[in-house]
């Protein structure tokens, strides 16, 4: 588990560049990368043929194309809203689990058994790089 906050701007972008690309960015998630990508494709499909439909009716005032660019605008903010959404929620897990494991006390094992632990929460991305220097300093201390 990475515990590096995302930057949701980019996850954004990169959402609206390669539908569905802000889920690998911040979850490493192949399988609702694809889902989002073909959801997406199909989403691209679907507002340049209705909009050109719309376009070709007979008695319809706006000029060419704008039907069409307002799908696929409504699509990008989508998108955007989407990754951006993606990345912060990522970095509220991210701040909690540091939280929580900021507020969790540490037993009275042994040092070797504390610097272990304090090991395996670095692992598993639970705490920081600098927690962890932190903790160990605290068991090395004591």
């Amino acid at each position: 588990m990475d515990n590096k906050n995302k930057n949701p701007l980019l996850a954004g972008l990169m959402n609206v560049v390669i539908p569905g690309s802000s889920q690998l960015y911040v979850n490493h998630d192949w399988g609702r990368f694809i889902g989002a990508f073909i959801i997406g494709v199909v989403a691209f499909a679907a507002a340049i043929w209705g909009g050109n439909t719309v376009q070709s009716a007979r008695g319809y005032a706006l000029p060419q194309g704008v039907c069409t660019g307002i799908l696929l605008m409504a699509i990008i903010v989508v998108l955007f809203l989407s990754g951006h959404r993606t990345a912060k929620g990522r970095n509220t897990e991210v701040k909690s689990a540091a939280f929580y494991n900021s507020k969790r006390t540490v037993s009275h094992e042994s040092d070797e058994k504390q610097h272990a632990q304090i090991q395996r929460l670095r692992d598993e991305g639970l705490i920081s790089e600098e927690e962890y220097e932190e903790k160990n300093a605290k068991v090395s201390s004591k």
